[in-house]
């Protein structure tokens, strides 16, 4: 498998971190068996270099963002 296109057209998962709040990124996404069925889990990164494994249920939305903008025209 060629490496260089393996993330063409990918999608960054991000959340927010629940122990400091900063962007971060959900590296991976399993299904773990409970006593009350299957419960969907997060392997989440931050960029203070935290990380958690969570339910997904518990990820919080990051904040929005304003648009990049491109143009120096007003």
């Amino acid at each position: 498998m060629d490496r260089t296109n393996a993330s063409v057209g990918a999608v960054l998962d991000t959340t927010t971190c629940p122990e400091c709040g900063a962007l971060a990124e959900v590296t991976e996404r399993t299904v773990l068996e409970s006593t009350d069925g299957p419960v969907e889990h997060a392997r989440v990164l931050c960029v203070a270099r935290h990380w958690f494994l969570l339910p997904a249920a518990s990820l919080s939305s990051p904040p929005a963002r304003s648009p990049v903008r491109t143009s120096l025209r007003s």
